[in-house]
């Protein structure tokens, strides 16, 4: 029966993660140049997120988004894009070559 459980809860897990689709990435991730740099290659002193892994970086952006982790002017960002939006951006900057 457990085992059972545990199955359901994975595959009800994957039913959440969303498909790939790269010019939503791409246009979500406009909002991201100013402080990150182009495709996130940052020069200055924020975080270098181009090439970062995409569930560590979803990660981060719904911990600032549920107040878990607190930053300049992350968690007010990331109160204007949805769990979707945020998987879409991780997916664009992990597919960018650092």
């Amino acid at each position: 029966m457990k085992k059972t459980i545990a199955a359901l809860v994975c595959l009800c897990s994957l039913s959440y993660a969303v498909e790939y689709d790269e010019l939503q990435g791409q246009m979500l991730s406009l909002s991201c140049a100013s402080c990150h740099g182009t495709d996130g290659k940052s020069v200055a002193v924020t975080p270098y997120i181009a090439g970062m892994g995409k569930n560590t970086m979803y990660s981060i952006l719904l911990d600032y988004k549920n107040g878990k982790k607190e930053g300049t002017m992350m968690q007010k960002h990331v109160k204007g894009f949805s769990d979707a939006e945020l998987e879409q951006v991780s997916y664009y900057f992990s597919k960018i070559e650092r």
